[in-house]
């Protein structure tokens, strides 16, 4: 598939991060994309997997202003294919050290925020530290996508966190899929 008006598609994923969030809590939300992958090959028919070519992502007060100059959060957010069986927000342990870091094969994207009253300065996200290109896109071939987030200052207010994907479904000949099967297994 070609990365064109014709063959790209948007996914997209909110997730409120509650200003109870301390300093070592993460947040893990699955996105369920298994519409848009298939490792399977049938007969002639080529398994089937979901290229990310670009990844847009904001972060926000609930209201879709700015953070406030108040907000003290520092964190770090991501999208990953790794299998996590525990999912939600608060969670404590559950993002292992290396996941949210380029040298992460499972590791579609990721960018860290530092909010102002952190002493960074002005509210800001920083420029993303992971991400794939038109070029060269990350190829999911799991059923699920993880929106992570790991705290390491805690959350002042509730902040709000959306991801949009640039994706379209492309065809896999065996060797690539098994290949990607092989990686995509933490």
């Amino acid at each position: 598939m070609a990365y064109d008006l014709k063959n790209v598609f948007y996914l997209g994923n909110l997730q409120e991060y509650p200003d109870s969030i301390t300093s070592s809590g993460e947040s893990v939300q699955p996105i369920d994309v298994s519409a848009y992958v298939d490792p399977i090959s049938k007969g002639r028919a080529k398994g089937q997997g979901l290229a990310v070519y670009r990844v847009h992502c904001s972060v926000s007060t609930t209201a879709g202003a700015p953070c406030l100059a108040a907000e003290t959060a520092a964190f770090t957010v991501g999208l990953s294919v790794k299998p996590y069986t525990s999912t939600g927000d608060g969670l404590t342990g559950v993002i292992a050290y290396g996941d949210l870091s380029p040298s992460s094969d499972l590791l579609i994207y990721g960018q860290e925020f530092i909010g102002q009253a952190s002493g960074e300065g002005s509210p800001q996200l920083r420029p993303a530290f992971c991400a794939p290109s038109e070029k060269v896109p990350y190829v999911v071939v799991r059923d699920t996508i993880f929106q992570t987030m790991h705290a390491s200052v805690a959350f002042e207010a509730d902040v709000l966190t959306t991801f949009r994907m640039e994706c379209a479904m492309i065809s896999l000949d065996t060797a690539t899929l098994n290949q990607l099967l092989r990686t995509q297994t933490a």
